[in-house]
Formats: C-alpha cells, structure tokens, sequence
C-alpha cells in the first residue's frame, strides 16, 4: 500500500561499500543463537503486539510492531533470536495482507536472520547497536533487506555510524519529542523535509490524534499516536442530522417498537436504505438471497443484526477530518475486539461489549461528550459505566484496551491474565483488525 508513496519520493539504491577514508573501527556483531527446534524460550510480553499506522491520506495504512523497554533490552542469545522471529512472523502475515508493517530493532538481531524472513511490505528501523561499527556487516544488512523487498530505515543524526557504512535510508523515523505540540511538530517535520529532501519521514510518537493530523501530508508517509479511550473533543458539537436519525433507529430496535415504524423510519432516509440494501445484497451477507425492498430486508436479517450494522453505520457518519478513515477502523477494531475476548471467556452479552468499543471512539468520532454518546446509543448499565471509567463489570475491557494502544507492556501483561493472558489478548487483537 506504501510502495507507491516510496517509489514516487525516492529510488532504492543498492548499498556499495564506500572507499577507504582512513582507518575505521570493525568489530563482528555479536553472535545470535537460533533456538534448537521445539524449545520453549521465555518471550517478553507484548512481543507483536501492533498500533494503527495512518497514512499522510489519512488511511489505515500498516501496523507497527512494538518491541522496546527494559524487558527487550536485557535479552540474550537464544532469546533474541525467539523474541526477533515473533515479530518478523507477526509483520510477515500482516505484510502478506497488503498492509504496512514497521517495526524498530536493533541492527544486530537482525544480521543474522535469513533473507527469506523479510519480505515486501516490512519496514525495519534499524536501531544501532555495536555491530554498526562494522561498515561490511551494516552494508550486508541493509542489502539483505532491500533484495528480499523490505525498507530500511534510520535517523542519520541519532544513528551517526549508519549513514558513512549504508548511504541513504529508505525512510526517517524521527524521535519523540516529551511535551512538544502540535506546532513543534510541524517546525521537526519541516527541519527534516529541509534536511533530507525527498526522503520519507515516519512520526511515531505523535502526542495526540490534533498533533498527527496537522502532520498529515507528503513528506510524512505515516504517523501514529496513541489514540486514548474515552476522550472527550475540546469543543464537543450537536450531532450531524444523519447521525441523530441512525440513533432514532436504534432506539426503536432496542424497544422493540413496530415493524412498520422500524422500516418507515429507515425509508425516510434514502442514503440509510440503499447502504442497507447494498450491504444485505453484497457477497455474503444473505447468501442466495436478493432484497428487493426494505420491508423484506427488515424482516428477514433480524433485530439484533440490523442494529449492530446500524451502530457501524452510526460509526462512519462522522464529520469530515483528516484521519476520519483510520479513525473509523479503529472504533471497529475495538468493537470486534470486546466482542472477541467476551465470547471467548464466555462473558454475557457480548453484543453489549461490541457497543462498547465502539461507544469508546464515538465522541471523538462525532465531536460529542461521553454523555452523550453513553445516552445516544442507550448502552447497556455496565457498558456506560465503563465509558466513563466509573469502574463496573467491565472497566476491565477499557483498561486493557487503553495499556494495548499505548504498547504498556507490563500493564498489558498483567491486565491479560484474566482473559487467558497476553497471547490470547494478542491474538484477537490481530483478528480484530482483520476487514469485516
């Protein structure tokens, strides 16, 4: 999905390795172990674990992978090699589905995995380590990448030794700026564009959703922030008339109110039936069944179906802004997350968890308080009480969710435990991003 972006800004270059210029420090990488065949290595929590990336259109472009803190850093040998093949299988699958996939890791555990674990689509960040004063050894690696398709990418002032050994990177990651807003930010990104023109820049660590989407433009190719839960706008709004009558319509599906008023409100709104007659009508939804009308429609896909699809509805009606789309992703994202994590430990009401998650992205979404998003969509008792973090039976979805987005590791670790640990909470994380 980014080639395009990456081919337009600049050209691969293949890495030669420069003429002798005096004498130079080499140093051989230090030696990763693989693991032997079925053995169980301890792999630090988190390990895959992916956050949004939104593109300078304002799309879901990719995932980054997060691996960094005290954890990583303090692994050795055979660990390394288990910990570097997690996250290179996690990007691998995510590249294959034609999404980005970028991670950041150090030179030297990647000198030793073979090319045919990288492929196109996968971004590495290299970050420096010893084996970077070993000019052959960082050529080879950025070679390596670039053959099986992968970019490599580096900050050529945070990484001095990597520009003289590799030449230009393929993309620049540029650091977080504790406290910056989002003017600082516009001053670094231009600073950069000024520095290295042409080159792609990749904003990581972007303070809020305001900050990145006053980024969003070429020579940023993708940014990412921690989105939050349950925030408020600044200055909340009254809901866009499409959206109010998407709301009338839930309420009267989740009273249980008349056929005929259910299909009269929906064919008082021409764009609500045909999106609903397009979507019962696509692949999939009905199979072997063509809807020719909304009575039949109403009739035959349910109360609890219809509502649910009228709540995505209700989802992508949201005022136009710069990241809307990826914005919209990832309130679904979160839904089906609830929803996956409910059913798997057998909670109640999942439907009720599906509402959740979106309700978590609806103020930001559609400019309104959590009061009035909790009262619109007339959330079940404990969904609402989550929403506005009063505790309740299921505060701990909206906790765990919040550690996940903001890659907090060990808070990840142990707000998992209760739904089957880490790797089950990874698990669904991945599917929940998977198209609907």
């Amino acid at each position: 999905m980014l080639d395009a972006l990456w081919n337009r800004l600049r050209s691969k270059p293949q890495v030669t390795r420069p003429p002798a210029s005096g004498a130079r420090v080499t140093r051989s990488p230090p030696a990763t172990v693989q693991p032997a065949p079925g053995t169980a290595l301890p792999v630090p929590a988190g390990t895959g674990a992916r956050r949004p990336l939104v593109s300078a259109q304002g799309r879901l472009a990719g995932f980054e992978f997060r691996a960094g803190g005290a954890a990583f850093d303090r692994l050795q040998g055979p660990a390394i090699a288990a910990c570097t093949a997690n996250l290179l299988g996690a990007m691998r699958l995510c590249a294959g589905q034609g999404m980005g996939a970028l991670s950041e890791l150090p030179a030297g555990w990647l000198a030793a995995v073979p090319e045919t674990q990288f492929a196109q689509g996968m971004h590495l960040s290299l970050r420096a380590d010893a084996s970077c004063q070993d000019i052959d050894a960082t050529c080879a690696l950025v070679n390596k990448l670039r053959r099986a398709g992968a970019r490599a990418g580096w900050n050529p002032l945070a990484t001095p030794a990597l520009p003289a050994a590799a030449g230009r990177p393929d993309f620049v990651p540029l650091p977080a700026m504790p406290g910056a807003d989002a003017q600082a930010w516009r001053a670094a990104v231009q600073a950069a564009a000024a520095r290295w023109p042409g080159m792609p820049l990749a904003l990581l660590e972007l303070p809020s959703v305001e900050a990145m989407e006053a980024v969003l433009a070429p020579p940023v190719a993708w940014a990412a922030c921690s989105i939050g839960g349950c925030a408020e706008p600044a200055r909340a709004q009254a809901l866009p008339p499409q959206a109010q009558r998407a709301l009338q319509l839930m309420n009267r599906l989740l009273h249980d109110e008349d056929h005929d008023a259910v299909v009269a409100d929906i064919k008082s709104d021409a764009a609500l039936s045909l999106r609903l007659l397009q979507y019962l009508n696509s692949a999939g939804a009905l199979p072997g069944r063509e809807l020719e009308s909304i009575d039949q429609a109403v009739m035959l896909v349910g109360r609890n179906a219809l509502y649910r699809w009228v709540a995505q509805m209700l989802v992508r009606m949201s005022p136009p802004r710069p990241a809307a789309h990826a914005l919209q992703s990832s309130a679904l994202a979160r839904a089906r997350l609830f929803e996956l994590l409910a059913r798997r430990t057998d909670t109640a009401n999942p439907g009720g968890l599906y509402l959740l998650g979106l309700a978590t992205m609806l103020p930001m979404l559609l400019q309104c308080g959590i009061d009035e998003a909790a009262e619109a969509m007339h959330l079940p008792p404990q969904a609402a009480q989550a929403l506005r973090r009063q505790g309740g039976p299921w505060q701990s979805y909206v906790d765990l969710l919040l550690a996940l987005e903001a890659g907090d590791l060990p808070r990840l670790d142990a707000l998992s435990m209760p739904f089957g640990g880490q790797e089950q909470v990874l698990a669904c994380w991945t599917e929940a991003w998977q198209p609907a």
